[in-house]
C-alpha cells in the first residue's frame, strides 16, 4: 500500500509505501536533503515540517527539537516513518556561488588546449586518386599534428555524405589526437570546454571558450552525495552498506554535475553539446566515486586507492551531459587523502617553482596543508571535518542568508547576518569568529570550555556572561533569541571547531618539523578554498588555526583547485606541469607518526 505525498514548496506527488523512511524515500526520488551524519539523527540538518505523514514523535525527535518545533509539525526526515498521505515541506537550500570562484588565473597563460578547431580544405577523389574519405581527411590533418589522428566509429560512419554535402572542406575539432566532430566552413560555432571541482559539500563549474580561453561562466551547487554522509569516510562506509551503493552514489554525483553544467549553459546562453571536454580536479574519493571505483581501501591501512594517475575517459562512459564524443581529464593525485584538488593548488600558486618556504592551507571538510621549500613540496591531509561547512554544529549553516557570517564581542556585541535578514544560524567564517572572540575576551578558557558567570571575571565580558546558559550538563551562549527562534553556540559546537583547527594546526606544525622550518622561515601563508577566503586573518590566529604569522604575510587564495582545473584545460603545459607535481610531491602521513597524537592534543587548546 502506498501513500501519496505532495512535495512542497516543489510541487511534486510522491507515492511512497507505507512503512517507508521519508528521508530514504525523498532520496530514492531524487530530493536530496541536507543529512551530513547519514541519517543518524544527529546532524538535525534534514528537519522537514509535515502535515500528515506521521503524527508521532521519536524519542530521539522529542530530545533534540525545541517544544516550539515540535508543536509546528516540524520533524527529522531521517526518523520518519510514512504511516498516510499529507505534505511534506522542505527546508530552504541554498549555496553560496562563490564557491565556483578563481584567484590567480589573472596571470597571463599561453593558450595551449588539448581542444582544437582545425579548417581543411580537400583535394576531390578521382580516378588517379582514390585514397578513402578518413584516410585524405586524416593525411591533411596529420601535416600539422605530431601524432596521427583517430575517431570513433560514429564519425567515420558520416564522414562520406558530410565531405560530399560541403564540397570536401570544412572544420574538424579534435579533442587531443582524436576527431570528434566535423562541421561546415566558416560554422563560426562554440568550441568549449569546462573545468569541474568535485568538493565533497559542494561541487562548482567554469565554462571556458576554447577559442579565446575566456572564462564565460561560473556557478556551484550543492554536491547531492551530502545525503549519504558530510565526509568521504562515512561514504565509502554507504558503499558498503548492500549491493548497488557504490553505483547509486555515482549516479547521484553525475546527476548533479549535469544540472550544474545544464544551468550555467542555461544561463550563458551556451550548448552543452558544444563543451568538448571537462578537466575534473576533486579529492581521491571524490574522483573515485566519478569513476565507479572502489574507494573501501582509501579508508583502510595502507590507505591505498585503486588510481592516482591523469585519465582520459569518454565523457558519454561516465554519463556526462556534454558532446557526445566529448572527454573526461581527471588531474592526477598524490596519494589517498591529498587529490587531484591539492595538485590544483600547487599549480594555481606555483608552489612546486618557489625558493623560499611558502605554506598553503585548503580549508575545508578534507584539510590539506601544502609547505614548499627550495628542495620541493610536502604534503598532508587532516581530518577537518564537516563543521567549516556547518556540519555537527547544532546551529550551523552554509554561508547563505540568514548565517551569521562574523562576530565582535567588543565593545559591544555585534555580528553580521547573510543578505541582512534574522540570524538562522551560523556559517564557518561566523563559527570561527564566535570562538576567537569568545576565547579572547575570557568566555571560554583556553581547553574551550565554555565559563559559568561566575567564573567569568573579564570586565569587557560581564555583559556577555549574561547571556551563558546551563541546560543540565549543556552550556551554551546565546547569540540572538527572539520570540520565535534563538541562535545559540553549544559547548558541543566548540568541541567541534577545535578538532577541526586541531587537525589543520597540527597538519601545519609537523610539516615545519619535518622540513626544517620555523613559523618566523615561511615567506608567505595562503589561505586556499573559498571557505578559506572568507576568514578574518586575525581570529585565525586568536583561535590558534594558524601560528602567529604576520599578517601581512596572510594572502587569500580563493578556490585554488577550481583556478588548477582551469589552468589544465587552457594549457597543455599546464598538464604536464600537474603530472610533475603528482610524481615529485612528497606526502606526509600523520597517522603514521609517533608524533602526531601528541601533536594534535596540544592543538586542541585555543590560542596553540
Amino acid at each position: 500500500m502506498k501513500a501519496k505525498i505532495r512535495v512542497l514548496p516543489l510541487g511534486k506527488n510522491l507515492p511512497v509505501k507505507a512503512g517507508a523512511n521519508l528521508r530514504e524515500a525523498l532520496t530514492e526520488a531524487g530530493i536530496s536533503l541536507d543529512s551530513p551524519c547519514g541519517g543518524q539523527g544527529t546532524c538535525l540538518k534534514c528537519k522537514v515540517q509535515l502535515s500528515g505523514i506521521c503524527e508521532k514523535f521519536t524519542e530521539l525527535e522529542r530530545e533534540k527539537l525545541s517544544a516550539e518545533e515540535l508543536g509546528r509539525g516540524w520533524h527529522l526526515a531521517c526518523q520518519v516513518t510514512v504511516e498516510a498521505p499529507g505534505e511534506v515541506l522542505l527546508p530552504e537550500v541554498e549555496v553560496s556561488r562563490a564557491k565556483a570562484g578563481f584567484g590567480l588565473l589573472g596571470e597571463e597563460i599561453p593558450l595551449q588546449p588539448n581542444v582544437c578547431r582545425r579548417h581543411f580544405e580537400l583535394s576531390r577523389p578521382t580516378l588517379s586518386d582514390q585514397r578513402a574519405d578518413w584516410d585524405r581527411l586524416a593525411e591533411y590533418l596529420e601535416a600539422s599534428e605530431p601524432s596521427p589522428v583517430r575517431a570513433e566509429l560514429s564519425l567515420l560512419q558520416e564522414i562520406s555524405n558530410r565531405l560530399r554535402e560541403w564540397n570536401f572542406a570544412g572544420e574538424a575539432v579534435l579533442v587531443g589526437d582524436e576527431v570528434v566532430a566535423l562541421e561546415p566552413p566558416d560554422s563560426a560555432k562554440d568550441v568549449l570546454g569546462v573545468a569541474l571541482d568535485i568538493g565533497t559539500t559542494t561541487l562548482a563549474a567554469g565554462l571556458v571558450d576554447l577559442d579565446t580561453g575566456k572564462i564565460v561562466g561560473l556557478d556551484a551547487e550543492l554536491n547531492p552525495q551530502i545525503t549519504f554522509g558530510a565526509d568521504v569516510i562515512s561514504r565509502i562506509m554507504y558503499t558498503q552498506d548492500g549491493p548497488g551503493k557504490r553505483e547509486k552514489l555515482q549516479r547521484e554525483l553525475v546527476k548533479g554535475l549535469n544540472q550544474l553544467l545544464l544551468r550555467l549553459c542555461r544561463n550563458t546562453g551556451k550548448e552543452r553539446e558544444r563543451i568538448f571536454e571537462a578537466t575534473v580536479v576533486g579529492n581521491t574519493t571524490m574522483l573515485h566515486s566519478l569513476l565507479g571505483l572502489e574507494a573501501l581501501h582509501i579508508a583502510l591501512a595502507p590507505y591505498v586507492g585503486g588510481v592516482n594517475r591523469a585519465l582520459c575517459i569518454p565523457a558519454e562512459e561516465l554519463g556526462l551531459l556534454i558532446h557526445p564524443r566529448g572527454k573526461v581529464y581527471l588531474l592526477p593525485s598524490i596519494a589517498s587523502f591529498v587529490g587531484a584538488d591539492t595538485v590544483g593548488v600547487i599549480l594555481a600558486a606555483r608552489l612546486h617553482q618557489t625558493k623560499v618556504p611558502r605554506l598553503a592551507i585548503d580549508i575545508g571538510t578534507n584539510g590539506e596543508v601544502m609547505l614548499a621549500t627550495k628542495e620541493g613540496v610536502l604534503t598532508a591531509s587532516t581530518a577537518a571535518g564537516p563543521a567549516f561547512e556547518g556540519g555537527r554544529i547544532k546551529f550551523g549553516m552554509r554561508a547563505i542568508k540568514g548565517a551569521i557570517s562574523s562576530f565582535q564581542a567588543t565593545p559591544s556585541l555585534d555580528y553580521t547576518v547573510i543578505g541582512g535578514t534574522t540570524a538562522r544560524g551560523i556559517c564557518g567564517s561566523g563559527l570561527i569568529d564566535l570562538v576567537a572572540e569568545l576565547f579572547r575576551v575570557g568566555v571560554l578558557d583556553q581547553k574551550g570550555r565554555i565559563l559559568l558567570p561566575s567564573e567569568i571575571s573579564s570586565a569587557s565580558a560581564a555583559e556577555l556572561a549574561e547571556r551563558v546558559r546551563v541546560r543540565g550538563e549543556e552550556r551554551e551562549f546565546i547569540i540572538f533569541k527572539d520570540e520565535e527562534r534563538e541562535v545559540t553556540l553549544t559547548q558541543q559546537d566548540v568541541r567541534e571547531l577545535q578538532l577541526a583547527k586541531g587537525a589543520i594546526r597540527a597538519g601545519i606544525e609537523l610539516l615545519m618539523k619535518e622540513a626544517k622550518v620555523s613559523p618566523d622561515d615561511i615567506q608567505e601563508v595562503l589561505l586556499a578554498g573559498v571557505f578559506g577566503n572568507y576568514i578574518n586573518r586575525e581570529k585565525a590566529v586568536t583561535l590558534g588555526l594558524i601560528p602567529s604569522f604576520p599578517l601581512e604575510k596572510v594572502h587569500f587564495i580563493g578556490n585554488g583547485a577550481m583556478d588548477g582545473a582551469l589552468r589544465a584545460l587552457l594549457s597543455l603545459e599546464e598538464r604536464r606541469r600537474a603530472d610533475k607535481i603528482s610524481a615529485q610531491v612528497h606526502h606526509i602521513e600523520l597517522s603514521g607518526r609517533p608524533d602526531f597524537e601528541e601533536t594534535f592534543l596540544r592543538c586542541l587548546a585555543l590560542g596553540n
